[in-house]
């Protein structure tokens, strides 16, 4: 019992801290080809169910489906209407492993993590790396379930254990509950089915037994997403408890169908050959597969409202950045006149993003909220893609015939797209500060506090003016930002003065002092990349001034 013991605590260990690298080389990695795939095969329902399916048939495991979902939605890459549907696919799927019993994935976990590491140390390409860091991540998430599994493989061969099973055959409630426990212990439906069908093929038990445990396993297997979802945003949580009244709520009313005899007799009808130990496992699978096909049908009609009763459940905002374009499309390109005006509407539409980011940011540190941290960071990823891109439409533009006045425009578009991002790296730093004042219980002065309020006031009037400039053309607007760009540069040296004077009169504690000196700096950096907008601005309304 103790090697039972330890073997799954180290199991779950090497499953959480294998998910939460996933997440972050899957941020790394998902580029403009993975994220707009799966944005197609997502945005409608019955496509995010194909796709679930076929992946899960693929690689022979819901639980590694599910990983890799909660892993997107933890990334902001996928949202959790589009996650929903996948889930329901997946939950298909796998029901192909109860027809084969053959295909585990995690006999690769050991070459996966030394595939991973190589790729990892070997190449200089930064993206080959990454592409290691995932692997490297699911390879451990293998070996983490697959250690699990191993040491509890002993408790499926006690004969009391056995035994147990077919006392409460009789019992189908206690069944389902069996199923649902068993199949959390071994973290894994299809070892949990495969029981079921071994014990079915000797008669320890009978048809109707095995349903109910089978619907049991289908409710166990939701641990894994509560499993990967630890330490994770609420997105993902919320994709878990989908995934789990998916099969709850299937498994109550399919459960009435079992217990009147339905059911039984319709797997019975479209299975050839009578109920026999030869054939019985055959019926299993069948009802397993019909389960998951049926309950994916009704929950394709009832997702909504469920998502929605998942989000007042698990109450909170879903971090999810939409980086789809608004206004960019490819056949504006044989028009560069009216790509290029499509160009700064999506760039004003970026600054938006910034400020929303910086928002998110300054707010969370002034609250001292440790949940704006994992929402900054989405949102900085977001801007990322945004700026890749949008660099790489206008890299497309500048191959097009343009004359030198449109030519000229590109410049000024592509520094503006790097200011922007820089930017929300700002942000980053600041809600890093809001960690470490969390983590220290950092406290700041009446002073101190109003002083970086009244700064960050001064940012938000530089970008007020700065989306007016972009949005209106307001070469007025320009001159503003750059009248609180030295107001900005002023009160910084102002501040930072006045704050050393009270670390020397001993009023401020050093670590607060530290911290505070970052905020104003950062809140600084981020008006001097403003005023580099503002000035690539102020270029194209002098020549579009020219042309008029």
């Amino acid at each position: 019992m103790k090697d039972i013991f330890f073997g799954v605590i180290g199991g779950l260990g090497l499953f959480i801290f294998g998910m939460k690298y996933l997440s972050d080389g899957l941020q790394k990695v998902a580029g403009t080809k993975l994220r707009r795939t799966l944005r197609s095969l997502t945005q409608n329902r019955f496509r995010g169910v194909a796709l679930g399916t076929i992946v899960t048939c693929i690689i022979q495991s819901s639980s590694v489906t599910t990983v890799m979902l909660v892993g997107l939605v933890n990334a902001g890459i996928v949202s959790l209407m589009q996650a929903a549907s996948v889930v329901i696919g997946a939950n298909i799927g796998t029901t192909i492993t109860a027809q084969i019993i053959a295909f585990k994935i995690s006999h690769y976990s050991l070459p996966a993590i030394g595939i991973g590491v190589a790729m990892m140390l070997i190449p200089k390409k930064r993206k080959t790396q990454f592409w290691g860091q995932v692997v490297l991540s699911f390879g451990m998430i293998f070996l983490g379930l697959s250690t699990m599994s191993d040491v509890m493989k002993p408790l499926r061969d006690m004969p009391a254990v056995l035994d147990f099973f077919v006392r409460l055959s009789d019992n189908p409630f206690l069944c389902v509950v069996l199923g649902t426990c068993f199949t959390m212990l071994i973290q894994s439906s299809s070892a949990a089915i495969g029981m079921v069908l071994a014990m079915a093929s000797v008669g320890l038990i009978d048809f109707t037994a095995a349903i109910y445990l089978v619907l049991g396993d289908n409710i166990g297997t939701t641990i894994t997403a509560w499993l990967a979802s630890i330490g994770g945003t609420i997105s993902a949580r919320r994709m878990a408890a989908f995934h789990s009244f998916f099969n709850i709520i299937g498994v109550i009313y399919f459960s009435v169908l079992v217990y009147t005899g339905l059911y039984p007799k319709f797997i019975d009808y479209i299975t050839p050959g009578a109920i026999t130990t030869d054939t019985i496992s055959r019926h299993i699978a069948n009802a397993h597969s019909c389960f998951n096909i049926l309950n994916a049908f009704v929950f394709l009609v009832i997702m909504g409202p469920v998502v929605a009763l998942v989000r007042k459940i698990i109450p909170g905002k879903d971090i999810y950045v939409s980086t789809d374009f608004k206004y960019l499309q490819d056949k504006l390109l044989a028009t560069p006149e009216i790509a290029i005006d499509s160009a700064k509407k999506e760039l004003t539409l970026m600054a938006a993003a910034v400020r929303k980011t910086i928002q998110t940011a300054v707010d969370g540190f002034f609250a001292g909220d440790k949940r704006s941290i994992a929402h900054v960071q989405t949102q900085e990823n977001a801007i990322n893609h945004l700026q890749h891109d949008i660099t790489f439409y206008l890299s497309k533009l500048a191959t097009q015939q343009l004359t030198p006045e449109l030519g000229a425009q590109l410049p000024p578009l592509l520094h503006s797209i790097n200011d922007l991002e820089r930017m929300s790296d700002h942000a980053v730093n600041v809600s890093e500060l809001t960690e470490k004042k969390y983590a220290e219980s950092i406290t700041f002065s009446n002073k101190a506090l109003a002083e970086m309020r009244t700064l960050y006031g001064r940012i938000e009037d530089m970008f007020e003016e700065t989306l007016r400039a972009l949005e209106y053309n307001d070469h007025i607007a320009v001159d503003r930002v750059m009248h609180y760009e030295g107001e900005v540069n002023l009160l910084q040296k102002q501040y930072l003065a006045q704050h050393t004077q009270r670390l020397c009169e001993g009023k401020c504690a050093p670590a607060s002092a530290l911290i505070f000196v970052d905020f104003i700096n950062n809140l600084e950096k981020i008006a001097d990349h403003l005023t580099n907008v503002a000035q690539a601005a102020r270029r194209e309304f002098a020549f579009e001034k020219i042309t008029a």
